[in-house]
């Protein structure tokens, strides 16, 4: 049982990992394509991640060393059909007419493996025909592909790592495991029952994402402060170097006030009020008249936000330093830090009485007239 439980192990060690890597692409997907991210849908898409790892795991661990491999002399692979079957009836006790041995059987070896490769693929067949919508013939044809990456990953000595296959290439083992992704498509509308369906998923990730969340506002609000701006201000550091002007242009224009401007004014007044990040998850950001947000309208949101909220933050922490850590107790830093404190203050408790409303609209989005809107629709009307 160790040999199963040992690559089960490993997966859940691993899937954290796995899952923080892909998050940020499956939200992307999720809010382009229905507005809104469906817990139960992200149990499933998760799940099925963790359940082709853990398979995955199953047939290339535990890994033995290089020299013991080398040393190998066993055979590298079997294309005699069904001997998995001869080996259950000459190498186990079974008896057809001996109902007592079918037990004892059923606890050896030659009758474990097999059944285990069924078992493999059951729950592929049973995604394949519950979410992905496949049906039963290309769940078994499906199965039958990823059998195959199993048995070639193992034929191939795990890509080149080993000199020579560890484990056998039996084509026994297609059979079953496509077998049991048969099985899995068969059974799945009976477990399907107790699920909700695809249809029900895709009618409320629709519905849901006609509204915009604070996760996916999160979601634009990373890929336009990481990734566009950083992107921005690498480029404008490169091009200032360049033309060598990194002197005679603060640090700061460069790698913070230009590139926030050309992601969040610049970039939304010619993309109908649209973001890239935004755009990515489909937000766009109109004025009181549903109305794309003009230049002049972006600046002073943009201004409100990282000139007023973001800079009385980093005032606030700044000047905490200068007092408490750098011991400059001047009047002037104590002031300073009464009135970084008043706005931060201001600031906090103006964002957790905006999550508490619906839409959610923060103090720069009033006072600018503005609010984000989805620009996904709910066909399902």
């Amino acid at each position: 049982m160790s040999v199963y439980l040992y690559p089960v192990k490993m997966a859940v060690l691993t899937f954290p990992i796995l899952a923080l890597v892909l998050a940020l692409p499956f939200l992307i997907g999720q809010y382009r394509k229905y507005g809104s991210f469906l817990k139960w849908r992200a149990v499933v898409i998760y799940s099925f991640v963790f359940y082709l790892l853990a398979a995955y795991f199953l047939i290339i661990l535990p890994l033995p060393s290089r020299e013991s491999v080398a040393q190998l002399t066993t055979q590298r692979y079997n294309l005699i059909p069904f001997t998995a079957l001869r080996e259950f009836i000459n190498t186990t006790v079974f008896s057809p007419l001996h109902p007592s041995t079918w037990l004892t059987a059923m606890k050896q070896p030659g009758f474990i493996q097999p059944v285990f490769n069924i078992v493999l693929t059951i729950p592929f067949g049973v995604y394949l025909r519950y979410y992905f919508k496949r049906p039963w013939w290309q769940a078994w044809l499906m199965s039958l592909g990823l059998s195959l990456f199993f048995e070639l990953t193992q034929l191939s000595g795990l890509y080149g790592y080993y000199p020579r296959p560890y484990r056998l290439f039996d084509v026994d083992d297609l059979i079953l495991n496509s077998t049991g992704g048969l099985i899995g498509a068969l059974i799945a509308p009976v477990l399907m029952h107790a699920f909700p369906t695809r249809e029900k998923m895709d009618q409320q990730s629709l519905q849901a994402g006609t509204r915009v969340s604070l996760m996916r506002r999160f979601v634009a609000f990373f890929l336009d402060n990481v990734v566009v701006v950083g992107i921005a201000a690498a480029v404008l550091g490169l091009i200032s170097n360049l033309l060598g002007m990194q002197k005679l242009l603060p640090g700061v224009l460069l790698t913070w006030v230009l590139p926030v401007f050309f992601s969040h004014v610049l970039v939304p007044w010619v993309n109908h009020g649209a973001t890239w990040g935004k755009q990515l998850v489909k937000i766009q950001v109109v004025d009181d008249n549903e109305h794309p947000a003009k230049f002049g309208t972006l600046l002073w949101r943009a201004v409100l936000l990282y000139g007023v909220a973001l800079q009385s933050l980093r005032g606030f922490f700044l000047m905490f330093e200068e007092i408490f850590s750098k011991f400059h107790r001047t009047d002037l830093n104590f002031a300073l830090l009464l009135l970084f404190g008043v706005l931060l203050a201001f600031i906090i408790v103006n964002f957790i009485w905006a999550l508490f409303r619906k839409p959610i609209r923060f103090f720069y989005e009033v006072w600018s007239h503005t609010h984000q809107i989805s620009t996904v629709k709910n066909v399902s009307k």
